[in-house]
């Protein structure tokens, strides 16, 4: 298992999925799939439901074409 949850979901349900990760700019997270760029964190203001992502990822593992992942998990920060 890894420390990113979203990868352990990829791989437990594609096995053969290749998941990579890189350092990229301050605060952001971005998601690509087969050279495609489904998700980003500073496009959307918050991380991706990772079962979404997962879900782009099969499709992709049967050769259908993905799309932008636009939901965001709720923010469990409350500020009052």
């Amino acid at each position: 298992m890894s420390t990113n949850p979203v990868q352990d979901e990829i791989i437990q349900e594609v096995s053969n999925a290749r998941v990579e990760g890189r350092v990229g700019r301050r605060s952001s997270f971005e998601v690509t799939i087969n050279g495609k760029q489904v998700f980003s964190k500073l496009a959307q203001n918050g991380f991706p439901v990772y079962e979404k992502i997962v879900e782009e990822v099969i499709k992709a593992s049967k050769g259908v074409e993905v799309s932008e992942v636009a939901e965001v998990q709720s923010s469990k920060c409350v500020i009052s």
